[in-house]
């Protein structure tokens, strides 16, 4: 089987998962209060969001040897265009007026502190080959995520303005994943590599599943019986 192939796999059961949860059921039934649990599944992107560019400047660290030059700048390339991505999140909450400035001042959710201190385990022990495991199926996911934010949509009235965070990435994202993919080709060399890059993507897929089940947790747990 194609490396690749074998990574899309990856990624498609990683998505399976989430799509069977009971966040991704909820939120194309409509069965709950829409505009609470958007408001905290963004709370939590913006959470996890704004560590990503240093962590993966901080993947750097364990770079086998500064003569990577194509991965070292892939790296802090990376890192630079995803510096203040959360102040989208920020700007689309308070355009649908559901900002609430505490909420992301309050430490995550327990789930998505795990996801973060992850992706910081990631940098300090395994370093930048394997953390391109997350990046490419970040930067690939909003096929994916078309059906939930279509529902969105619908159920919230909102529009490409009101959804920058989503609409943006997906637009640079194309650019992005290639450039991914590229580094992945380029780098991922050995068998421990291509484990490496897999590993990172099954368990950032899984972490990310926890953490929508624990928005979803919180969602109902503050809906009057």
């Amino acid at each position: 089987m194609d490396r690749f192939t074998e990574l899309d796999e990856v990624v498609r059961q990683g998505w399976e998962n989430i799509q069977k949860g009971a966040f991704w059921q909820q939120a194309l039934s409509g069965d709950i209060d829409q505009r609470e649990l958007y408001r905290n599944t963004m709370v939590e992107i913006f959470h996890y969001t704004r560590h990503n560019a240093v962590n993966q400047a901080f993947a750097a660290w364990r770079a086998s040897s500064p003569g990577q030059k194509h991965l070292l700048k892939f790296c802090f390339e990376h890192a630079d265009e995803e510096l203040g991505h959360e102040q989208m999140v920020v700007a689309d909450l308070e355009r649908v007026g559901l900002l609430d400035e505490a909420l992301l001042e309050a430490d995550p959710l327990p789930p998505t502190q795990a996801f973060i201190g992850y992706l910081y385990y990631v940098g300090l022990a395994l370093g930048p080959i394997p953390r391109l495991g997350y990046s490419y199926w970040a930067e690939n996911a909003y096929g994916f995520l078309d059906p939930i934010l279509s529902r969105a949509r619908g159920e919230l009235s909102l529009n490409d303005e009101d959804m920058t965070f989503f609409v943006s990435h997906a637009r640079v994202d194309v650019k992005h994943f290639e450039e991914v993919k590229e580094a992945v080709a380029e780098n991922a060399t050995t068998e421990e590599d291509w484990q490496g890059v897999m590993n990172v993507a099954a368990t950032t897929l899984s972490l990310t599943s926890a953490m929508l089940e624990a928005v979803l947790s919180k969602t109902l747990s503050a809906t009057p019986a």
